[in-house]
């Protein structure tokens, strides 16, 4: 299996992407630590990898805008298996807002989870990569990272960053064997998008006016997304770093 015997931190695992990727790695033989402030959703996750044939995972409830919770998640995965090989910073929120409405409080909340998130299990997790002589980072983004849609400010301005840490991280790195890469997801059904959705006030007609915009006339499952951290993750992307790859169902295209 692609992934068989390696070591991943999963961040936003309790649902959605986060946790279609865990059990896309766990059937790919990986072990995880599973991070995300959901313990019952957590759970959920685990019950799901469970059903399809098990994989050992260390589930941890916590904040990926406070430092001490991923430093603890990156510090027991590196103790229960010794090493970690493979970092995936995917939690997120969507906070709706123009530049003008979006109060500052919201706008600091927003960066410190979507952006900070990023920097914190980067920032905890490369020194065990080091010690493994290298691994795989990957950063979720998004297509507003490249794209404007009209009141969202903090949440693209945060995808946007993202992508610019990525490669950042990418060219510092790459010498000592650890690859970057992000991924842009278009729109995806998942419960943050079902939430932005039902805050439309007309959920159906939203749902199909996003997928109407999306060339290949669906929204994306956490699975679309899932397959392509995998490549990331895996060593058939071994040339690959400081890119974003765009899972968009031709969004952007179009």
């Amino acid at each position: 299996m692609k992934l068989n015997g390696k070591i991943a931190v999963i961040t936003g695992a309790g649902a959605g992407i986060g946790r279609g990727i865990a059990t896309r790695f766990a059937r790919e033989g990986a072990a995880m630590a599973l991070l995300d402030k959901d313990i019952d959703g957590l759970k959920e996750t685990l019950q799901q990898i469970e059903n399809q044939g098990g994989a050992d995972c260390l589930l941890l409830e916590g904040d990926v805008s406070v430092s001490d919770d991923v430093q603890n998640v990156v510090e027991q995965a590196a103790q229960k298996w010794g090493g970690i090989d493979l970092l995936v910073a995917n939690a997120g929120v969507a906070m709706a807002g123009s530049v003008t409405e979006m109060a500052e409080d919201r706008w600091k909340q927003v960066i410190d989870i979507n952006l900070g998130g990023v920097y914190r299990l980067s920032h905890f997790g490369i020194p065990h990569l080091l010690k493994r002589g290298g691994g795989s980072i990957v950063n979720l983004t998004s297509t507003q990272a490249m794209r404007g849609y009209p009141g969202w400010s903090g949440y693209a301005a945060t995808k946007g960053a993202i992508i610019s840490l990525t490669r950042q991280v990418a060219s510092e790195f790459a010498e000592k064997n650890i690859r970057c890469n992000s991924i842009a997801p278009g729109a995806v059904d998942t419960p943050m998008n079902e939430g932005v959705f039902n805050a439309g006030g007309s959920p159906d007609e939203l749902r199909q006016h996003w997928a109407d915009l999306t060339p290949l006339r669906r929204l994306g499952e956490s699975e679309d997304i899932a397959n392509a951290a995998l490549f990331l993750a895996s060593d058939e992307s071994s040339w690959m770093t400081g890119t974003c790859m765009v899972v968009d169902g031709g969004q952007l295209a179009g």
